[in-house]
């Protein structure tokens, strides 16, 4: 099971959650190329789960997103 909290801090499941394959603008910058960016993952060596995404660009921006279970 999947879950998603809300701006309002609520936890929703995921029937309540629609997720998209189009990126989002998060600012009025210029980014890099799709094609451009690695994506690795980093995982618990004892359980095997997934406890951050690492997203790195050619330009050197790094974006990690923590996984919390």
């Amino acid at each position: 099971m999947s879950a998603v909290v809300s701006t309002k801090g609520r936890v929703l499941s995921s029937q309540q959650v629609r997720f998209n394959d189009a990126p989002i603008r998060l600012a009025n910058q210029t980014r890099c190329l799709p094609a451009s960016e690695r994506v690795s993952v980093k995982t618990d060596p004892t359980t095997g789960d997934v406890t951050s995404i690492v997203i790195t660009c050619e330009c050197g921006e790094v974006i990690t997103v923590e996984c919390a279970y």
